[in-house]
């Protein structure tokens, strides 16, 4: 099973699309969702625990 990290930014127009398709892999692989699109740079602790996801994640899909 592959741990896919969809890592919402809020920068790019088409995220919708791209995230339709993430949809079509859970269930076979591991889809972990996080949204970093409001975080202000002193909330370090949600910083902290994106880092995290980020390096423990097999792909990382950017929305």
């Amino acid at each position: 099973m592959v741990s896919i990290l969809e890592l919402n930014t809020g920068l790019f127009p088409d995220a919708d699309t791209v995230a339709k398709s993430i949809v079509t892999r859970q269930g076979i692989d591991q889809v972990i969702r996080l949204d970093v699109s409001n975080l202000k740079t002193d909330e370090t602790e949600h910083w902290d625990a994106a880092a995290a996801a980020i390096i423990s994640a097999d792909l990382i899909v950017t929305l």
